[in-house]
């Protein structure tokens, strides 16, 4: 029922923010327009950022000692993106299948590639956000100490699960199965520094796409900010996904961009409007890419996608 609940929250979020820009529709509809060349570079940005994140998660899974192809890990990363957005969060069972049955990747060890893999990108993007919001716009307000502590929890509870030492727990059960398999593979991962260094760069990257998207989106809409400012949405956007309560933190994300736009000087309601069109182009993206790859993907081998495989 937990696993429903997520997706009930989502739409009841993203219910409610529909709502409140239909009240202010006169107001935002002069706003839209985005040309056929801007979405189209944007859609180009999308595929770019897949390819960083395939080459994140192959840098990664070389410091586990397994080797994979940039291009199947790019297909994997499109058609894992598509079918996370159904029932049960699918992708990452199917990423986990995926690499075992062709990669030999234990179960075990998966684990500790997602979660070490996801506290690193929430260090990095917490360390950006904090950075460009104290040099740009300061302490001063309200709203800014907010998403400063908001960025500075991110960074410590991340770096403490990535670095802290901590006992191997012993005994039977599912957490204590998956503590010691994380702890494992912690130490494993943080060995080979330079993968560590190559996948943080890559995430860098990916944090200034997104920023370059919203910026685009915004200059279509006559709302330009300052470029700190992009980066810090770009990066609080990747920040957002570590809390996970809905899946891709959907209508989450579109609500914390929107009330934090508002330390940019930005109407929420602009902010909102800005993000949920960021969203409408990321999800085009993952039906059409994610289909593509799903597809070739299923070409090759027919028995990764049986249900008995989910």
């Amino acid at each position: 029922m937990s696993k429903w609940f997520r997706y009930i929250l989502a739409i009841a979020i993203l219910a409610f923010l529909v709502w409140y820009l239909a009240g202010r529709w006169e107001e935002l509809n002069v706003l839209l327009e985005l040309s056929p060349l801007q979405v189209l570079v944007l859609g180009g940005l999308c595929l770019v950022q897949a390819g960083g994140s395939a080459a994140v998660v192959q840098s990664l899974l070389g410091a586990l000692e397994v080797k994979t192809s940039v291009w199947d890990m790019v297909l994997l990363q499109n058609a894992s993106s598509l079918l996370n957005y159904v029932p049960m969060k699918f992708g990452t069972v199917f990423r986990a299948t995926y690499l075992k049955r062709h990669y030999g990747l234990a179960y075990a060890r998966f684990t500790s590639l997602f979660l070490y893999m996801t506290f690193l990108m929430t260090t990095m993007a917490g360390m950006l956000g904090f950075v460009v919001l104290l040099v740009v716009y300061g302490l001063g307000g309200y709203e800014n100490k907010i998403l400063a502590i908001v960025f500075a929890i991110a960074v410590v509870v991340s770096l403490l699960l990535l670095f802290l030492p901590l006992p191997v727990p012993g005994g039977q059960g599912k957490v204590r199965s998956t503590l010691r398999n994380f702890l494992f593979g912690r130490s494993q991962i943080a060995k080979r520094k330079k993968a560590i260094l190559i996948a943080s760069g890559l995430l860098a990257v990916n944090f200034v796409l997104t920023a370059v998207r919203l910026g685009i989106i915004y200059h279509s809409m006559g709302k330009d900010i300052h470029v700190g400012g992009y980066l810090i949405l770009g990066a609080l956007g990747f920040v957002v996904l570590f809390v996970a309560l809905t899946p891709g933190s959907l209508g989450i994300r579109e609500l914390v961009l929107g009330c934090s736009a508002v330390v940019m000087g930005v109407p929420l309601q602009v902010g909102i409007l800005a993000a949920m069109i960021d969203r409408a182009i990321t999800m085009s993206y993952a039906f059409v890419a994610g289909g593509v790859s799903a597809g070739l993907l299923r070409r090759r081998s027919p028995a990764d996608f049986k249900p008995s495989q989910s």
